[in-house]
């Protein structure tokens, strides 16, 4: 019954399932921040929720795809905020023709840890911009390489 009991223990040690679930999220943590924003054809107001306490954090806005922002880019630099904090501020912005996107960036210090947190915002319509080429990583995820 000993060496049952051992072959068993071993043929179950040695086995490996052909796929393994996880719930942890690729890529680096990032800063419990949410951001919202409410968007209108030349401004946004945005919000930023803070999550967890955080200090030295810098708001920065810029646009994508043609979206010219109009507010300066630097919105934040050295702030503090408590868990639970709200912090709003608005951006003018020209929109171009078809489609851009409205991009807040939130770093700082939170928990004692370098964070950062990238949120975008699509706005227009029309078709999206076609300018890169879609290629697949070594692990099987597909990317769209932009150039400019």
């Amino acid at each position: 019954m000993k060496n049952l009991s051992l072959s068993v223990l071993l043929f179950c040690a040695c086995s490996t399932p052909s796929t393994v679930a996880t719930n942890t999220p690729r890529g680096k943590p990032s800063a419990p921040v949410a951001v919202t924003a409410e968007l209108a054809p030349s401004s946004a107001k945005v919000a930023v929720k803070f999550e967890g306490d955080a200090e030295r954090v810098q708001i920065r806005v810029s646009g994508v795809d043609g979206l010219a922002v109009q507010s300066p880019e630097l919105v934040l630099e050295q702030g503090a905020f408590k868990r639970g904090d709200t912090t709003t501020f608005d951006v003018a912005y020209t929109l171009p023709e078809g489609r851009a996107q409205l991009v807040v960036t939130v770093s700082g210090t939170f928990n004692g840890a370098q964070r950062a947190r990238v949120a975008a915002f699509g706005l227009g319509s029309g078709p999206l911009p076609n300018t890169g080429d879609v290629q697949t990583t070594s692990d099987g995820e597909r990317v769209k390489v932009i150039t400019p």
